[in-house]
């Protein structure tokens, strides 16, 4: 199971690095912005959220520290990380208000 899920994890962020690149080629001589950062965002908060769960899950019990001399200070930076990544969807604007202005700026749908 973990093998898998890692795999779906390479797989999405080699498909999200590879879409911000399509999107940065389309974009150079435009000056009209699009609904694709949000499109953008929300792929790389999925991305990096499932890489920081990935990572704690395979550290063990290694991976709940958040201080302590039992806990290095890669392990101590790792929790931080995946808990600020929690912060970074919220402050990035949530992933369903991004799903709203894809939905109406990129599909076309109509407002709830």
């Amino acid at each position: 199971d973990l093998r898998v899920r890692l795999a779906n994890h390479l797989m999405s962020a080699k498909a999200h690095n590879l879409t911000l690149a399509r999107i940065a080629a389309e974009a150079r001589g435009k000056q009209q912005g699009t609904a694709a950062a949000s499109i953008l965002k929300n792929s790389a908060t999925s991305v990096a959220q499932t890489r920081s769960e990935l990572t704690l899950e395979i550290m063990g019990h290694q991976g709940v520290g958040w201080a302590g001399d039992e806990f290095t200070g890669e392990e101590i930076q790792t929790v931080r990380t995946w808990l600020f990544g929690k912060a970074m969807s919220i402050y990035g604007g949530s992933y369903e208000v991004q799903n709203n202005i894809i939905s109406k700026n990129i599909l076309g749908l109509p407002e709830t």
